[in-house]
């Protein structure tokens, strides 16, 4: 989280129109976080972008495109890998971005299906808030502290709700010591 994710999506998806081809970007319709016809960066950056509900959503949407790019990976279902496939077979460029991880640390079966059937995979971390490592983690947080690893697993939120942290800072803050338990100065 907070990694750069859909900021490369954006690079991809101007980088295809800038060569002429037909790019569609697609994102998750449980994404409220935005309006539904676009994706937004953290940074702000944004493209026009269609909601697909599901894998067969985002099969039909991409029937006339060249190069589709999918945000959010990890709201759709494993069935994504054999969409993503079939538009493979048919000469489509798939480009699909998410999370690795949820906040339990248990790997998303979509993205570790796609990476698996992927040409590429680059991975991205964003910064530890809390110590300023490479953060390969995302905490969520409820009233400042870690939710429950029994809370559901799927939650859409921002940075209220979820932070990007290192491995030792996400144990750190999970022990029967607290929060406080790696505290450093915030990195900004």
């Amino acid at each position: 989280m907070f990694g750069g994710k859909t900021d490369a999506l954006i690079d991809r998806y101007e980088r295809a129109q800038a060569r002429g081809a037909r790019a569609l970007a697609l994102k998750p319709a449980r994404d409220s976080r935005h309006p539904a016809d676009r994706i937004v960066s953290h940074s702000g950056r944004e493209i026009p972008a269609a909601a697909a509900g599901s894998a067969d959503d985002v099969g039909t949407l991409a029937r006339a495109a060249e190069v589709v790019l999918i945000d959010e990976i990890q709201f759709f279902g494993p069935e994504l890998r054999e969409t993503a496939a079939d538009l493979r077979a048919r000469g489509i460029d798939v480009v699909a971005v998410g999370l690795d991880r949820d906040f339990r640390r248990q790997p998303f079966e979509t993205t570790a299906a796609l990476a698996r059937d992927a040409s590429r995979v680059t991975s991205l971390t964003g910064r530890c808030l809390r110590c300023g490592d490479e953060a390969p983690l995302t905490q969520r947080l409820v009233a400042g502290v870690p939710a429950p690893l029994d809370a559901p697993r799927l939650v859409v939120g921002d940075a209220e709700l979820y932070e990007p942290r290192c491995e030792r800072c996400w144990i750190d803050e999970r022990s029967p010591s607290g929060a406080g338990a790696r505290v450093r100065e915030p990195w900004p």
